[in-house]
Order: structure tokens, then C-alpha cells, then sequence
């Protein structure tokens, strides 16, 4: 999901920091990883895109066993919609797991939702359907030059209940497991923090500070409070890279990328742990069927330099 302009950034500083220019990142030892065939960039080229990365990448490795599908009728199918060339076999497989709506799915699955607006509203309704007192958390900012209107991970409010499923948005103790992503139940509030149950262990997540620097490492602004949002569903883009135990797919969106039907499918390992929602049943057919590719993803896999690329 990087960009190639965000690589060539990264590269310049590199070279600057290390007072090199003649090697990619300054001569920095870089393993760069990634599916082009996922999600593209949110905005600019793909990385692959990169003069940077065009002059100096060297080694291809292409990983080959997969460690999230355990069936293999289910990880062929999945690799299908992936290089976008979808048999009937693979449609009738995945349409066994649609459902026309999500009345009577088990509300602990994650809802997966191709837009925040969707993913805001179910996260609002789910909240409300809990009866314990609620408790809203306040976060406090510092904006030092006003002409900056600054991006923080950290919510600027956050309402919270016992029972709620939250996930940390910044990393916190990855040694424990608590890092941007990590998914979790409140279990208790107290006017300080909030605890949370992370796989049957409760951590107590308290306010923390959140820095925009500038180009001289000077902080511009700053951002105090919980960095929790609430996370009865996510976006495929915030669920790329995770593996679900149950996953409901909303695939009647109009918001709609290529790649999004395989992201979407992927993140369990079982079929039977996928349940996928359409309100016409012919539609989904459809857009399995017609599943088509990006062109320049295409390109680029096509002419790796093969003595350069290596299967494992």
C-alpha cells in the first residue's frame, strides 16, 4: 500500500542521514514486502512505479504457500479471484457462503464494509444495542502553527462501554502483543483509561501523547487521549494484512475496487467461516464472474527479470 512517492521520500532521507547516494537507502539493508494483486495505494502510483525502486531492486522473491487458507478447494478459489481469472467452479464454491441479509448471522463475526460511512453507522448501532453505562473520552489537541491542518491516528473523541470490541490505532507494547490493529473487548473504564481483553488478558489503555513534527523535527501540533476506536467492523483496507476467525462481507457497497473481492474473502482460513451479503443473489454472481485486472499490476509481474526471481 505505499506509494511510489512515499518510497522515493523515504529513500532521499536515507541517503541524507547516511551521507550516501550511490545505493538504495543509503546503503540501509531493506526487505521490502507486499501483494501488488491487494489493495493499490489510497493516492499516488504504486511503489513499483518508482524510478528509485526500478534503478536499484535486484531480488524478487515470490512467496508461494499460503498460511491463512487450510483447505486447499478454498485457497484455489481464493487464488483464482486473486490473478483475477475467476472458473465457474470457483463462483459456485464462493456463492455457497452468500446470504441475502444479516439478520441472523451471530453479531460477535466481524463485519467487513467497503466504506467508513458504512463502517461508522454499523459501529453506532452496535454501540447502542449494549445496556451498560456509556462513557465518552475526550481528546485534547495542541496545534502550534495553524496554517497545518494535521492527519492523527488518535480519535478526537471516543464513546465507550463495557462489552464494546475496540482496536488500538498506534503501537503500544508489540512485545505483548499491543500494536495498531490489535483488536479487543472492554472490560472495565475507569476515569483515567480504559481496560481491555486482548485473547483473555487484560491491559489497562490510558491517554497517550501523539506528535506532528515538521521537516526540522520541530512539533507542530499534538494530540492527547485514547488511541481506541471502536471495531464491530472494519474497513477492507484496516482488515488487510489480518487473519479473522469469522468474517461478514457487505458486498452491496457502490463503492467498489478490483481488488476488494479478494481482500475481503481472504482474511479467514476456513470457508465455512465466511459469510458474504448481497441482497440479489445474481448479483454477486456477477461480480465474481467479472472480477477483472489491473493492468499495470499485470505489467509489472510480467516482466520481472526472471534470473532475478526466485519462488519459494
Amino acid at each position: 500500500m505505499l506509494n511510489a512517492e512515499t518510497f522515493d521520500l523515504v529513500h532521499n532521507l536515507a541517503c541524507k542521514i547516511n551521507q550516501c547516494n550511490d545505493e538504495l537507502f543509503g546503503g540501509i539493508q531493506v526487505i521490502t514486502c507486499g501483494d501488488f494483486r491487494q489493495l493499490p495505494p489510497v493516492k499516488g502510483d504504486y511503489v513499483f512505479k518508482s524510478a528509485i525502486l526500478k534503478k536499484y531492486m535486484f531480488n524478487v522473491i515470490e512467496l508461494t504457500e499460503s498460511l491463512r487458507p487450510e483447505n486447499i478447494e478454498f485457497f484455489n478459489a481464493l487464488n483464482e479471484i486473486r490473478i483475477e481469472k475467476v472458473s465457474d467452479k470457483t463462483v459456485d464454491l464462493i456463492m455457497t457462503r452468500h446470504y441475502e441479509v444479516d439478520h441472523n448471522i451471530n453479531s460477535n463475526f466481524m463485519r467487513l464494509f467497503f466504506t467508513n460511512m458504512e463502517v461508522d453507522f454499523y459501529n453506532l448501532r452496535q454501540l447502542m444495542s449494549i445496556t451498560s453505562d456509556e462513557r465518552w473520552f475526550h481528546s485534547k489537541d495542541v496545534i502550534k502553527n495553524s496554517k497545518v491542518n494535521p492527519l492523527f491516528q488518535i480519535p478526537i473523541s471516543i464513546n465507550i462501554k463495557i462489552g464494546a470490541v475496540v482496536m488500538l490505532v498506534k503501537n503500544i507494547n508489540v512485545e505483548e502483543g499491543l500494536c495498531n490493529g490489535t483488536i479487543g473487548v472492554v472490560s472495565f473504564i475507569e476515569t483515567d483509561g480504559v481496560w481491555v481483553n486482548v485473547k483473555g488478558r487484560d491491559f489497562k489503555i490510558e491517554n497517550v501523547r501523539e506528535d506532528i513534527l515538521d521537516c526540522t523535527h520541530s512539533i507542530i501540533a499534538s494530540r492527547i487521549g485514547l488511541h481506541l476506536q471502536l471495531a464491530f467492523s472494519l474497513t477492507v483496507h484496516k482488515a488487510q494484512g489480518c487473519t479473522l476467525n469469522k468474517t461478514v462481507s457487505n458486498f452491496n457497497s457502490k463503492i467498489f475496487i478490483i481488488s476488494l473481492p479478494y481482500v475481503a474473502l481472504s482474511r479467514v482460513k476456513e470457508l465455512n467461516d465466511l459469510y458474504i451479503i448481497r441482497n440479489i443473489k445474481n448479483e454477486l454472481r456477477k461480480i465474481l464472474k467479472n472480477i477483472t485486472s489491473d493492468k499495470d499490476v499485470d505489467f509489472f509481474y510480467k516482466n520481472l527479470d526472471e534470473k532475478n526471481f526466485v519462488t519459494c
